[in-house]
């Protein structure tokens, strides 16, 4: 088994594969798969499923993070709806910039992105009512959605290893700055965006469409989490430091009763 120092750096295919292998673990319950899919679809209609399942988000980063051979189950309800609150606001407050500057730049009825992605000139962007400045506000929105997405991905492992908000800010500080994390992010965008896809070709589906895109997104979800917590490397902090530090100690005081209690020769 590889150690938590290496998995950032060495993740690979092994990885994913053993991801996508939970939900089918001979460990894993078939009600807790039948769960998730049902929150999946409540969440479509709830805002408090889509909470809990974001609570469930958090348990399944905590449990790849140990490298778990089974899907966490879904129980501590309490517990998984207040992870869930944490993490729902978190990223809320972490999208309200992008948010904010999308909404300044095209207030109203102005053009959407998609529109002004055939204005190449300024000609055609005044034809449209789009100004240079709002063209800069848009692309301030895009750069800010997507520190939004890498911040949002470093709150939830942060999130998943604190027992606090205020604890998780330092551990989000140190997480977001270390280099190792961008590769993992990086490959756990690559996941959502396929998983996308694929839940809008199964939504395309006629009759049992929604069913199975239901299924198809909660397993991805699976696979995204499960990924974000075995890649993520560990925080440098100064609890983790003094718990490696005082478990260093132990294992060394061990050492010295054990050769102090052999006989010499």
């Amino acid at each position: 088994m590889r150690t938590r120092d290496h998995l950032a750096s060495d993740m690979d295919v092994s990885d994913l594969e053993a991801a996508f292998a939970l939900p089918l673990a001979e460990d894993t319950s078939v009600d807790t798969t039948l769960l998730g899919v049902v929150s999946t679809l409540a969440s479509l209609a709830t805002p408090l499923a889509g909470i809990l399942l974001a609570g469930y988000v958090v348990r399944l980063v905590r449990a790849g993070d140990r490298e778990a051979a089974a899907l966490p189950s879904f129980d501590d309800l309490t517990g998984m709806a207040v992870d869930g609150a944490r993490l729902s606001a978190a990223l809320v407050a972490l999208q309200l910039p992008a948010v904010g500057l999308a909404t300044v730049s095209l207030p109203g009825s102005r053009p959407s992105i998609a529109m002004l992605s055939y204005a190449t000139n300024p000609v055609m962007l005044g034809s449209f009512g789009v100004t240079a400045l709002d063209t800069a506000g848009l692309v301030a929105a895009g750069l800010a959605s997507l520190l939004g997405s890498y911040l949002s991905l470093v709150a939830t492992v942060a999130l998943a290893r604190e027992a606090s908000l205020a604890a998780a800010i330092p551990a989000t500080r140190d997480l977001a700055s270390d280099r190792s994390f961008v590769r993992v992010a990086s490959a756990v965008a690559l996941v959502v965006f396929v998983a996308r896809l694929f839940v809008a070709l199964c939504a395309a589906v006629p009759v049992a469409g929604t069913l199975l895109a239901a299924t198809a997104s909660f397993l991805l979800l699976v696979v995204s989490a499960t990924l974000l917590g075995r890649g993520a490397p560990d925080a440098s902090s100064p609890g983790a430091d003094a718990t490696r530090e005082s478990h260093a100690d132990g294992v060394n005081a061990e050492s010295v009763e054990s050769a102090e209690s052999v006989p010499s020769a």
